[in-house]
Protein backbone atom coordinates (compact mmCIF):
# COMPACT_ATOMS: atom_id res chain seq x y z
CA UNK A 1 0.00 0.00 0.00
CA UNK A 2 1.43 3.62 -0.72
CA UNK A 3 -0.72 6.70 0.32
CA UNK A 4 -0.87 10.58 -1.69
CA UNK A 5 -2.20 13.29 0.87
CA UNK A 6 -2.53 16.63 -0.07
CA UNK A 7 -3.65 19.51 2.19
CA UNK A 8 -3.26 20.79 5.58
CA UNK A 9 -3.07 17.83 8.11
CA UNK A 10 -4.73 20.08 11.14
CA UNK A 11 -7.73 19.96 8.50
CA UNK A 12 -10.64 17.67 8.61
CA UNK A 13 -9.36 14.21 6.67
CA UNK A 14 -10.95 12.74 4.15
CA UNK A 15 -9.56 8.82 2.71
CA UNK A 16 -10.27 7.77 -1.09
CA UNK A 17 -10.06 4.44 -1.65
CA UNK A 18 -9.95 4.04 -5.56
CA UNK A 19 -11.86 1.15 -7.97
CA UNK A 20 -10.45 -2.35 -9.35
CA UNK A 21 -7.99 -1.92 -12.19
CA UNK A 22 -7.72 2.06 -12.06
CA UNK A 23 -5.55 3.82 -9.82
CA UNK A 24 -6.00 6.87 -7.41
CA UNK A 25 -4.81 9.34 -9.41
CA UNK A 26 -6.52 8.25 -12.42
CA UNK A 27 -9.77 8.64 -10.01
CA UNK A 28 -9.67 11.42 -8.42
CA UNK A 29 -7.20 13.57 -9.25
CA UNK A 30 -9.38 15.80 -11.15
CA UNK A 31 -11.80 16.95 -7.94
CA UNK A 32 -8.62 17.38 -5.86
CA UNK A 33 -8.85 21.11 -6.73
CA UNK A 34 -12.53 21.53 -5.49
CA UNK A 35 -11.19 20.03 -2.06
CA UNK A 36 -8.59 22.51 -0.54
CA UNK A 37 -10.71 23.12 2.91
CA UNK A 38 -9.93 19.14 3.53
CA UNK A 39 -6.78 16.59 4.44
CA UNK A 40 -7.40 14.39 1.40
CA UNK A 41 -5.79 11.02 1.54
CA UNK A 42 -5.51 9.01 -1.64
CA UNK A 43 -4.99 4.97 -0.74
CA UNK A 44 -3.04 3.31 -3.77
CA UNK A 45 -4.27 -0.02 -3.68
CA UNK A 46 -1.10 -2.94 -3.98
CA UNK A 47 -0.72 -3.38 -7.70
CA UNK A 48 -2.76 -0.45 -8.98
CA UNK A 49 0.12 1.66 -8.77
CA UNK A 50 3.83 1.97 -9.57
CA UNK A 51 4.95 2.18 -5.50
CA UNK A 52 2.54 -0.51 -4.22
CA UNK A 53 3.60 -3.84 -5.00
CA UNK A 54 1.03 -6.52 -6.79
CA UNK A 55 -1.78 -7.70 -4.86
CA UNK A 56 -1.60 -10.48 -2.76
CA UNK A 57 -5.23 -9.38 -0.74
CA UNK A 58 -7.17 -6.84 -0.30
CA UNK A 59 -8.05 -8.07 3.39
CA UNK A 60 -4.75 -6.80 4.27
CA UNK A 61 -4.82 -3.83 2.28
CA UNK A 62 -7.54 -2.71 4.41
CA UNK A 63 -5.11 -3.93 7.21
CA UNK A 64 -2.66 -1.37 5.75
CA UNK A 65 -5.16 1.12 6.06
CA UNK A 66 -6.12 0.55 9.66
CA UNK A 67 -2.51 1.32 10.64
CA UNK A 68 -1.84 4.16 8.71
CA UNK A 69 -5.10 5.72 9.78
CA UNK A 70 -3.99 4.74 13.28
CA UNK A 71 -0.46 5.83 13.10
CA UNK A 72 -0.92 9.13 11.23
CA UNK A 73 -4.06 10.46 12.43
CA UNK A 74 -5.09 8.74 15.57
CA UNK A 75 -7.18 6.10 14.45
CA UNK A 76 -9.91 8.69 13.12
CA UNK A 77 -11.36 9.85 9.74
CA UNK A 78 -13.68 12.32 9.23
CA UNK A 79 -14.87 10.97 5.85
CA UNK A 80 -13.91 7.58 4.37
CA UNK A 81 -14.94 7.56 0.72
CA UNK A 82 -14.57 4.53 -2.08
CA UNK A 83 -15.45 3.72 -5.50
CA UNK A 84 -16.34 0.11 -6.63
CA UNK A 85 -13.58 -2.15 -5.21
CA UNK A 86 -12.86 0.84 -2.61
CA UNK A 87 -16.09 1.12 -1.64
CA UNK A 88 -16.20 -2.89 -0.65
CA UNK A 89 -13.02 -1.78 0.86
CA UNK A 90 -14.78 1.24 2.89
CA UNK A 91 -17.28 -1.46 4.28
CA UNK A 92 -14.84 -4.00 5.04
CA UNK A 93 -12.96 -1.06 7.00
CA UNK A 94 -16.30 0.12 8.82
CA UNK A 95 -17.56 -3.15 9.52
CA UNK A 96 -14.41 -4.08 11.41
CA UNK A 97 -14.99 -1.20 13.64
CA UNK A 98 -11.16 -0.89 14.23
CA UNK A 99 -10.94 3.37 13.46
CA UNK A 100 -13.40 6.09 14.09
CA UNK A 101 -15.61 7.12 10.89
CA UNK A 102 -17.95 10.16 10.79
CA UNK A 103 -19.07 9.60 7.42
CA UNK A 104 -19.07 7.17 4.89
CA UNK A 105 -19.49 7.57 1.07
CA UNK A 106 -19.77 4.95 -0.85
CA UNK A 107 -20.03 5.13 -5.19
CA UNK A 108 -21.13 2.02 -6.91
CA UNK A 109 -20.08 -0.56 -4.03
CA UNK A 110 -20.52 -4.06 -4.97
CA UNK A 111 -21.90 -6.26 -2.46
CA UNK A 112 -23.04 -9.05 -3.69
CA UNK A 113 -21.52 -12.52 -3.97
CA UNK A 114 -20.85 -14.03 -6.93
CA UNK A 115 -20.94 -17.55 -6.14
CA UNK A 116 -20.09 -20.16 -8.54
CA UNK A 117 -19.69 -17.25 -10.79
CA UNK A 118 -16.55 -16.03 -8.87
CA UNK A 119 -14.24 -17.54 -11.08
CA UNK A 120 -15.72 -17.30 -14.42
CA UNK A 121 -16.17 -13.54 -13.90
CA UNK A 122 -12.79 -12.92 -12.78
CA UNK A 123 -11.47 -14.61 -15.79
CA UNK A 124 -13.82 -12.72 -18.51
CA UNK A 125 -12.28 -9.34 -16.51
CA UNK A 126 -8.98 -10.53 -16.71
CA UNK A 127 -9.32 -11.11 -20.64
CA UNK A 128 -10.98 -7.90 -21.25
CA UNK A 129 -8.64 -5.66 -19.42
CA UNK A 130 -6.04 -8.06 -21.43
CA UNK A 131 -7.74 -6.86 -24.90
CA UNK A 132 -7.48 -3.34 -23.95
CA UNK A 133 -4.15 -3.44 -23.32
CA UNK A 134 -3.10 -4.46 -26.91
CA UNK A 135 -5.79 -1.52 -28.57
CA UNK A 136 -8.22 -4.18 -28.67
CA UNK A 137 -12.17 -3.47 -28.20
CA UNK A 138 -14.30 -5.33 -25.62
CA UNK A 139 -17.53 -6.24 -27.40
CA UNK A 140 -20.07 -3.55 -26.72
CA UNK A 141 -22.96 -5.47 -25.50
CA UNK A 142 -20.82 -6.76 -22.78
CA UNK A 143 -19.40 -3.64 -22.30
CA UNK A 144 -23.35 -1.75 -22.01
CA UNK A 145 -24.13 -4.92 -19.83
CA UNK A 146 -21.73 -4.09 -17.06
CA UNK A 147 -20.91 -0.73 -16.71
CA UNK A 148 -23.67 0.72 -18.43
CA UNK A 149 -24.99 1.90 -22.04
CA UNK A 150 -22.29 3.84 -23.90
CA UNK A 151 -19.79 4.44 -20.51
CA UNK A 152 -16.25 5.04 -21.59
CA UNK A 153 -14.88 6.11 -18.24
CA UNK A 154 -13.95 2.47 -16.57
CA UNK A 155 -11.70 2.57 -19.85
CA UNK A 156 -10.33 5.87 -19.43
CA UNK A 157 -9.57 5.40 -16.10
CA UNK A 158 -7.88 2.12 -16.57
CA UNK A 159 -4.51 1.29 -14.81
CA UNK A 160 -2.96 -0.41 -17.70
CA UNK A 161 0.12 -1.98 -15.77
CA UNK A 162 -2.57 -4.01 -13.88
CA UNK A 163 -1.25 -7.94 -13.62
CA UNK A 164 -3.67 -10.62 -14.30
CA UNK A 165 -3.03 -11.79 -10.63
CA UNK A 166 -3.96 -8.60 -9.29
CA UNK A 167 -7.13 -8.68 -11.04
CA UNK A 168 -7.73 -12.67 -9.69
CA UNK A 169 -6.72 -11.46 -6.69
CA UNK A 170 -9.20 -8.50 -6.06
CA UNK A 171 -12.31 -10.30 -7.45
CA UNK A 172 -11.79 -12.99 -5.05
CA UNK A 173 -12.08 -10.30 -2.04
CA UNK A 174 -15.04 -8.64 -3.90
CA UNK A 175 -16.87 -11.28 -5.44
CA UNK A 176 -17.11 -13.15 -2.52
CA UNK A 177 -17.74 -10.38 -0.36
CA UNK A 178 -20.03 -10.70 2.97
CA UNK A 179 -20.35 -7.35 5.01
CA UNK A 180 -19.68 -7.99 8.55
CA UNK A 181 -22.29 -7.94 11.33
CA UNK A 182 -20.44 -5.67 12.85
CA UNK A 183 -21.56 -2.33 10.55
CA UNK A 184 -24.99 -2.88 12.27
CA UNK A 185 -23.63 -0.31 15.37
CA UNK A 186 -22.14 1.87 13.01
CA UNK A 187 -23.31 5.45 14.11
CA UNK A 188 -21.92 7.65 11.27
CA UNK A 189 -23.48 8.68 8.19
CA UNK A 190 -24.32 6.90 5.29
CA UNK A 191 -23.93 7.95 1.14
CA UNK A 192 -24.41 5.74 -1.16
CA UNK A 193 -24.14 7.00 -5.24
CA UNK A 194 -25.34 4.54 -8.15
CA UNK A 195 -26.23 5.19 -11.56
CA UNK A 196 -29.41 4.50 -13.07
CA UNK A 197 -27.16 2.39 -15.43
CA UNK A 198 -26.00 0.00 -12.58
CA UNK A 199 -26.93 -2.93 -12.12
CA UNK A 200 -25.04 -4.26 -8.94
CA UNK A 201 -24.97 -1.64 -7.50
CA UNK A 202 -27.94 -1.40 -7.22
CA UNK A 203 -28.95 -4.83 -5.31
CA UNK A 204 -25.68 -3.42 -3.06
CA UNK A 205 -27.82 -0.20 -1.73
CA UNK A 206 -30.68 -2.18 -1.09
CA UNK A 207 -28.36 -5.16 0.61
CA UNK A 208 -26.71 -3.09 3.18
CA UNK A 209 -29.47 -1.04 4.00
CA UNK A 210 -30.95 -3.97 5.75
CA UNK A 211 -27.80 -3.65 7.81
CA UNK A 212 -27.67 0.09 7.99
CA UNK A 213 -31.16 1.50 7.61
CA UNK A 214 -30.26 5.36 7.87
CA UNK A 215 -28.60 4.70 4.64
CA UNK A 216 -28.72 7.42 2.08
CA UNK A 217 -29.80 6.05 -1.38
CA UNK A 218 -28.60 8.52 -4.55
CA UNK A 219 -29.37 7.82 -8.41
CA UNK A 220 -27.70 9.77 -11.13
CA UNK A 221 -29.65 9.24 -14.05
CA UNK A 222 -28.18 8.48 -17.61
CA UNK A 223 -24.90 7.53 -15.79
CA UNK A 224 -23.03 4.13 -15.64
CA UNK A 225 -20.02 2.39 -13.64
CA UNK A 226 -17.82 5.29 -12.99
CA UNK A 227 -19.23 8.15 -15.15
CA UNK A 228 -20.31 10.67 -12.76
CA UNK A 229 -16.74 10.51 -10.66
CA UNK A 230 -14.82 10.62 -14.15
CA UNK A 231 -17.28 12.70 -16.33
CA UNK A 232 -18.66 15.16 -14.60
CA UNK A 233 -15.81 15.58 -11.72
CA UNK A 234 -16.87 19.13 -10.76
CA UNK A 235 -20.66 18.04 -9.71
CA UNK A 236 -19.45 14.72 -7.59
CA UNK A 237 -16.84 17.38 -5.82
CA UNK A 238 -19.97 19.63 -5.33
CA UNK A 239 -22.06 16.84 -4.26
CA UNK A 240 -19.42 15.87 -1.62
CA UNK A 241 -18.39 18.36 -0.25
CA UNK A 242 -22.20 19.11 0.40
CA UNK A 243 -22.21 16.01 1.90
CA UNK A 244 -19.01 16.64 4.33
CA UNK A 245 -20.53 20.00 5.44
CA UNK A 246 -24.02 18.69 6.37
Amino acid sequence: MNFLTFGDGKKKSVLFIHGMASSAMLCYEPILKYLKDYYVILAEVDGHSPAAGELESLAKCCDEIEKYVKENLGGRLYCLSGFSMGATMAVELIGRRNIEVNKLHLDAAFLIKMGVLTKPYATIFCKSIGRLNRGKRIPKFLMDSVMGKDNKSVVEMLYKDITSKTIKNACEFVYKYDIPDKIRDFEGSVLFWRGANEKYPEKSAALLKQYIPTLRDIVFENMGHGQYLHENSAEYAKGLIEYLAD
